[in-house]
């Protein structure tokens, strides 16, 4: 592959804009790059200020023309129109650089935009199953607990459960990081594979005591092996004894495929279905709804989530079981035909919130005495 070293020199200055002036992870710098060699390569690596809107066709058209059939084989709708448009926003940076301004328009780049159908296609919802409360709680269930590595595994279903952290940042949490008193984990940036490198703090979802136990044994007992605060919360496994101490070694995790596969396994005995660890977090994105009796409360669970905006959890997570939307929209029915009429259900529910508002009160009464 003979690169033009005009279009290297170019290149490079806008790796050095992508990285400093916009921010961007390393990873998607190599992603955006890889795609604009593509394109040149295809080109036969004529001068960028020569490209013509018939390069670009003939470049689209042999992009679209692998695109995959049937959803497996092939280039899938989401890589084609993030490779147009990686080649869109770089020939518009190119547009308003010392010799370029002249040869590339407006008119040129736009050129690059994706068919609307691959567009629609990009963005449609892959399906995915998001395994529901019980079906995590009967994996861990069945989880054998006999060895360390065992109780290690299941211990990190578990955690993906009760934090709701995605599995880079899981995987590089180390004990210091779990504040059992509090109930919160602390994602500090400088140690924690954080998306955005952001710090926060979670608190511990409201999945349960039975949840929240199978973490703190796990922690209690990394402690008696003489872990230490900077410790991983989830090692490597089989552990390795230190030789003439009575503590083991403990090492991070270096990526997250071990996780991948304890729920592979766990799924397995559990007869559920295989899910990525990511779809626990719409797990606990779901059961938002029952935990959340005001807006602010769905707020706070949704700054849990590491999510700034409701919207963000609503959209990406929130989704409604079709069977449950299809009560919904009966409910709804019924209201518009008979507007002055009360739901049973939400009666049944206000009263069961008054009567746990009057058992708090009394119980607070109780306790004023004592």
């Amino acid at each position: 592959m003979n690169i033009s070293k005009t279009n290297a020199a170019i290149v490079y200055l806008y790796q050095g804009e992508l990285r400093h002036g916009k921010g961007f992870h390393p990873k998607t710098i190599d992603g955006i790059l890889r795609h604009i060699w593509q394109f040149e390569e295809h080109t036969g690596s004529v001068d960028f200020r020569q490209v013509t809107r018939r390069m670009i066709e003939e470049f689209k058209d042999e992009l679209i023309g692998r695109a995959g059939k049937d959803g497996k084989h092939g280039l899938s709708a989401s890589t084609i129109v993030h490779t147009f448009g990686n080649l869109k926003a770089f020939f518009s940076w190119l547009s308003n650089q010392d010799g370029y301004r002249r040869s590339i328009t407006g008119q040129l780049y736009n050129h690059f935009n994706s068919p609307r159908h691959l567009v629609e296609m990009a963005g449609a919802a892959a399906q995915k199953f998001v395994p529901t409360a019980d079906q995590l709680r009967t994996m861990l269930e069945e989880m054998p607990a006999n060895i360390p590595a065992q109780r290690r595994d299941r211990a990190m279903l578990a955690a993906l459960f009760l934090f709701g952290v995605r599995d880079g940042a899981l995987i590089s949490l180390r004990l210091k990081h779990v504040d059992i008193d509090c109930k919160q984990v602390f994602q500090d940036a400088r140690e924690v594979k954080t998306k955005f490198s952001k710090t926060s703090f979670v608190d511990w979802f409201p999945v349960g005591d039975d949840i929240e136990r199978i973490v703190i044994e796990w922690i209690g007992e990394l402690r008696s092996m003489g872990a230490g605060d900077d410790a991983p919360l989830f090692p490597t496994a089989p552990f390795k004894p230190w030789v003439g101490r009575h503590r083991i070694e403990l090492e991070f995790l270096t990526t997250a495929a071990p996780v991948r596969k304890v729920l592979r396994k766990a799924a397995a005995a559990a007869g559920v279905p295989y899910f990525k660890p990511h779809a626990v977090r719409s797990t606990v994105a779901k059961l938002c709804d029952e935990w959340a009796s005001s807006l602010r409360d769905m707020k706070a669970l949704s700054q849990n989530l590491g999510h700034e905006q409701i919207s963000t959890t609503s959209k990406y997570y929130g989704d409604v079981e079709p069977e449950v939307k299809q009560e919904l929209f009966r409910k709804m029915r019924d209201k518009q035909r008979n507007p002055g009429a009360r739901d049973i259900g939400e009666l049944a529910e206000r009263v069961s919130l008054e009567t746990q508002d009057v058992v708090r009160k009394i119980l607070q009464m109780a306790l004023d005495r004592s």
